[in-house]
């Protein structure tokens, strides 16, 4: 399923409303922008507050991606 993400919109794997939520968090991870197409499409599906949670969580990922990048550092390492 996870080999199906970058085609996400072409698959029947997800529904609409997780196509939505693919949409947003690519975009927000490549632009750090939501395009009023992307917003409005997940709007359909999620209320203001659970917009910005989706939102917050998509950053709060890619701060610690980039962080562990930054250092190289292995998640299981202790």
């Amino acid at each position: 399923m996870i080999d199906a993400i970058p085609r996400a919109d072409a698959s029947a794997l997800f529904t609409d409303e997780e196509k939505a939520v693919i949409a947003l968090s690519t975009e927000l991870t490549k632009t750090a922008r939501l395009t009023a197409e992307t917003l409005d499409r997940a709007r359909r599906f999620f209320d203001e507050r659970a917009l910005v949670e989706l939102v917050v969580n998509v950053g709060v990922a890619n701060v610690n991606n980039r962080i562990t990048e930054s250092f190289w550092a292995d998640p299981e390492e202790e």
